[in-house]
């Protein structure tokens, strides 16, 4: 009995060595890590965080999207992007983020959907301090044909602004 068990303590060892010798399992494939930023990179973001109230937030992203859904954190984000041409009566949504430094509250940022230049509507919301981006969006039903624009407008200043066609 006791031999028996000496081989079985024996057996264990042996296969913990051997375990042990053989390479790690690399892990699962999934999407590729972003680049790491330099230290410079995260002190000047860092100190606009901190200081830049006056200087206001940054567009970090205009999408026209098909739908709107959540990230793994639950936060906003571009469902479906919209493909380059919607038929009337389809939906635009606008999806923006932006970093907004700490202490900012800014109130003078709106959305305008214009066709062929003229403006059809336009929305104004307001932006609160977020290191991890400020999301929101704008819904609108492209009723005419012609060409769709969006615009980011802080004031009258156009931050950025897409296109798309409507058959």
């Amino acid at each position: 009995m006791k031999s028996a068990a000496l081989c079985a303590l024996l057996v264990v060892v042996v296969s913990s060595i051997a375990r042990a010798q053989e390479p790690p399992t690399p892990p699962a494939p999934g999407p590729p890590l972003p680049p790491a930023p330099t230290a410079d990179e995260i002190r000047r973001v860092s100190a606009y965080y901190l200081k830049g109230k006056e200087s206001g937030p940054i567009l970090i992203e205009l999408s026209l999207c098909a739908d709107i859904g959540k990230t793994e954190e639950g936060k906003l984000a571009c469902g479906a992007p919209l493909p380059t041409t919607l038929k009337k009566g389809d939906a635009i949504t606008a999806f923006v983020k932006f970093f907004a430094p700490k202490g900012g509250k800014y109130e003078d940022l709106k959305i305008k959907f214009l066709v062929d230049g003229e403006v059809r509507s336009t929305s104004d919301f307001t932006v609160t301090e977020s290191w991890t981006g400020y999301a929101n969006y704008k819904k609108t039903t492209a009723n005419k044909l012609g060409t769709w624009e969006v615009q980011v407008l802080r004031g009258d200043v156009v931050l950025e602004s897409r296109k798309i066609g409507v058959e």
